[in-house]
């Protein structure tokens, strides 16, 4: 197995090589490898053979010696050319493997005879006074057995990164992104599983275009070596480990019940068998449970769970047992999906109408349940099993409205995590599949398009499909039967959002008041996320943060997890121009905490590029950049993500800007990337503006001022015209023009409650007052955006502020506030987990950054607090609360 296999492995790589240090200094050392079977023992036994600066040898255990004395330490002695008998005493063994530096790995421990596991286990406890290494891979129960008092080294899954990076060395480019994405989702972080499963697909299969089968092929290792685990379990731990796979996630009350009893359940957990979370018990993974029911298709089984559970389920059970009829059973499921699906519990919905699919005689039928059961996953914050259903479904598909279905479910997936342009072809087509069999699913396929295309940054397409829109909305007037608010609000969304990323603002706003006015008649998560687009785009953040919250609480309360993310982009993006900068991190935080739970890769990169814009607009240079790092790291360009691409550059420029480099602030700003999202591209006119006039190009800020001013005029939001006279302020010739400007500026951002905008436009305004020798004036304005700036934790500007304060002849002295209250909410969070112990790769983990993020926020929380280390962080922290 080749080095590929270690992705996600190096702390346990850096162990071993650690023990082979201690060898090359003349030491020594032992280690047990545990885990699951295909969990990557054999392959950092082999990297450890590879890398060994001595003599290294390697053996597996042979079944077929198991029983003879001394058979696995003969063919050791013989492989490492070490003279003597086998059935020699344990201190005679550690002195013939202390002759030479030696590092002996084994494979499959517990298929080595019992005589010579327990030398070689005496000879581990002793390793560390001689130049040997005795390395074993082994299950846990031979660890805690012959090999008890031999440090461990467990190996647990891998992370989702990791597993696609083991896909990309195995298959290259052959797979597609959402197969890959199956895989790794069935394969459940077990390297073993995963490539055997990629490796058997048929190039129809990796390219997406037939189903990925759920079965592993029979001469998959993986497979093999779970009936060989089967095999070896006793009779309870089997027959656990095959009601547990009929059964996922059963209550450990139930399995008891089922099976006489839980006796044997440790037994089966360390085999591989069965994993235990909680009161629940679970197969390894998805394709572990696939193949242990291919093992032994027992209604026996099934016979046991329904004796063990009640009702509905207990019905369903018998009925796979072949004991009853499917019909009512079939019925019933139905109907308890649908009452589910009413009161938000769409985990229970998905599971109900999947079972009922999977008693359906229709092909049909079943691909109907199993896409709803989709929907409802996805509703539940599952995207990777509502591909999976939606897959399953396909090869049963018989009508038009089900293959609309089918297009929507795939199609919305795909956009939560995957390539929004291939999104949008999916959900094109499940709108023209389900515009005369369904028309409520219809426009929901026609909303996420138009999302698609946003996240995408094609606004020419977007065009077309708010064309789509009306000529749908005329043909659904011609039917007669009046508008519901909610239709109404969708088509007159699809047409203000239209024209305003043409350009025609005076069109784009009637509609999208228009949309705020229906908002009111149609609450419901999607609805009230299109309005707080709505009125971002008026230039209303107020209202867009108001309207963002409602979709937040109305998603919670109707169990939609999948909405929570999209509408928090809002209450975020609606946060920063309302220039609260905490709730827009802590919104964007929880965003990402929630896309990245959810497997919405897409939207947790807009959360990211958010994070980075919130650090750009404090000023502070070193942390947006490393936090834009992340987001692009996550594949911004790979997967066409423009909405994310132009938050990114916009938050470059402003953070070039803060940094008083504006020379490349304008280069960021007007970069094609960032033109190509025209909201964004209007949002950083102020800042772009400011460069330019840093530059000496007061041509070409004036051009760019001229779409900023038609959309503030027009939509007449306090707020952006105050950012208009602050750019008009700045372009001004003479000083009357100016004073006026600036003045006007002044005044309509106090109106408007944006206090860091009007700091930033003191500042820009004392600068000029000072350049002009009128200092009192010039103090008086700093004053104050010095201690805006201060309070709203915008560090970078705060700096620029007292620098020219001080430049006016007044000090600047420390803040009289507690230490406690100059730290933001990641900066809190971080102090907290320091004095937990994390250390700084767990912190980043926790909190979704990078550990270069964790390092520079400590150094801004030492410099802050006047501290020199974590460990006076710690003791700081056990006496002030953060």
């Amino acid at each position: 197995m080749s080095d590929a296999v270690l992705h996600g492995r190096d702390r346990e790589a850096a162990a071993l090589r650690d023990v082979l240090d201690r060898v090359r200094g003349g030491a020594g050392g032992a280690l047990v490898i545990t885990g699951a079977a295909g969990s990557g023992r054999s392959a950092l036994l082999e990297l450890v053979r590879a890398e060994s600066p001595c003599r290294a040898v390697r053996i597996g255990g042979v079944r077929a010696e198991r029983e003879i004395p001394f058979a696995g330490l003969d063919r050791l002695l013989r492989a490492a050319g070490l003279a003597g008998p086998p059935a020699l005493g344990g201190d005679r063994l550690v002195a013939l493997l202390s002759a030479r530096p030696l590092v002996c790995c084994l494979d499959d421990a517990a298929e080595l005879d019992a005589a010579s596991l327990d030398a070689l286990g005496f000879a581990a406890r002793r390793a560390a006074g001689g130049p040997f290494a005795l390395l074993f891979a082994a299950d846990p129960e031979t660890a805690d057995g012959p090999l008890a008092g031999v440090p461990g080294l467990p190996l647990g899954a891998l992370d989702e990164q990791a597993c696609h990076r083991l896909l990309a060395d195995r298959c290259g480019h052959r797979l597609d992104p959402v197969v890959a994405a199956e895989l790794v989702a069935r394969a459940g972080g077990n390297p073993l599983a995963l490539v055997d499963a990629a490796t058997a697909l048929t190039a129809g299969q990796a390219a997406g275009l037939v189903p990925v089968p759920p079965l592993l092929p029979a001469r998959s290792r993986y497979r093999r070596a779970l009936h060989r685990a089967l095999a070896d379990a006793g009779p309870r731990a089997r027959l656990l480990a095959l009601t547990t796979a009929a059964e996922p996630g059963v209550d450990l009350g139930v399995l008891a019940a089922a099976c006489d009893g839980l006796d044997e359940l440790d037994a089966a957990e360390r085999a591989g068998l069965v994993v235990i979370t909680g009161d629940r018990a679970h197969p390894p993974n998805a394709l572990a449970r696939a193949c242990l029911r291919a093992a032994a298709p027992d209604p026996e089984v099934h016979r046991r769970l329904a004796r063990a559970t009640t009702g509905l389920r207990a019905e369903w059970h018998r009925v796979r047992a072949g004991d009853r009829p499917a019909e009512g059973v079939t019925e019933e499921l139905v109907r308890t999906a649908e009452r589910a699906r009413r009161t938000g519990r769409h985990a229970v919905a998905a599971e109900a109408a999947g079972r009922a699919a999977a008693l359906s005689t229709d092909p049909d039928v079943a691909a109907g349940l199993l896409l709803t059961a989709g929907r409802d996953a996805l509703l539940d914050g599952r995207a990777s099993r509502a591909r999976s259903l939606a897959r399953r479904a396909r090869p049963l598909i018989g009508s038009a409205r089900t293959r609309g279905l089918a297009d929507l479910v795939l199609g919305e997936a795909e956009l939560l995590d995957g390539m929004p342009a291939a999104a949008h072809h999916q959900l094109h087509g499940a709108l023209d599949r389900l515009l005369d069999t369904d028309r409520e699913l219809a426009l929901h396929a026609l909303v996420l398009a138009g999302e698609a295309t946003c996240v995408a940054g094609d606004y020419a397409r977007y065009a077309e499909y708010a064309a789509d829109g009306a000529r749908l909305r005329r043909r659904l007037a011609a039917d007669g039967g009046g508008e519901p608010p909610g239709t109404a609000l969708v088509f007159e969304h699809l047409g203000g959002m239209a024209a305003l990323f043409q350009g025609r603002h005076r069109q784009a706003v009637p509609a999208l008041r228009r949309v705020l006015a229906l908002v009111e008649r149609a609450a419901d998560p999607v609805t009230s996320i299109l309005a707080s687009q709505a009125a971002f785009a008026l230039g209303d953040p107020l209202r867009a943060h108001e309207l963002a919250h409602r979709a937040v609480a109305d998603a919670r309360a109707r169990g939609q997890i999948a909405r929570l993310p999209w509408a928090l982009v809002y209450l975020s993006l609606s946060a920063l121009l309302l220039d609260r900068y905490d709730d827009a991190e802590t919104s964007a935080l929880d965003g990402l905490r929630l896309a990245r739970a959810a497997g919405q890769r897409n939207c947790a990169i807009d959360h990211r590029a958010l994070l980075a814009l919130v650090a750009a607009l404090r000023g502070d240079r070193a942390e947006a950049w490393d936090r834009l790092a992340d987001a692009f790291g996550e594949g911004v360009a790979s997967r066409g993500l423009g909405r994310p691409g132009a938050f990114g550059l916009w938050a470059m420029g402003c953070a070039e800007l803060a940094a008083g480099r504006p020379a490349d602030a304008m280069r960021r700003l007007r970069t094609p990337g960032s033109g190509a999202n025209p909201v964004v591209r209007v949002l950083a006119t102020p800042h772009y503006v400011e460069a330019a006039v840093h530059c000496g190009e007061r041509d070409r800020a004036s051009r760019s001022l001229r779409v900023f001013d038609e959309w503030a005029s027009t939509t007449a939001s306090p707020a952006r015209l105050a950012l208009s006279h602050r750019c008009h302020g700045l372009l001004a010739e003479r000083a009357g023009d100016a004073d006026e400007r600036f003045h006007a500026a002044i005044e309509l951002h106090r109106t408007s409650s944006t206090p860091v905008e009007l700091a930033k436009t003191e500042l820009l305004y004392a600068t000029r007052l000072r350049r002009n020798r009128e200092p009192r004036r010039a103090r008086e304005l700093l004053d104050e955006a010095w201690t805006i700036f201060r309070e709203h934790g915008a560090r970078g500007w705060a700096a620029k502020a007292g620098a020219e304060l001080r430049a006016t002849g007044v000090s600047t002295p420390e803040p009289r506030a507690p230490r406690r209250l100059e730290l933001t909410p990641q900066q809190a969070a971080v102090c907290r987990l320091v004095a937990e112990g994390a250390t700084n790769r767990e912190i980043g983990e926790r909190l979704h950054i990078s550990h270069r993020t964790v390092d520079h926020h400590l150094r801004n929380i030492f410099t802050k607090l006047g501290l020199r280390s974590r460990v006076e962080l710690t003791a700081l922290l056990a006496d002030t609360p953060t």
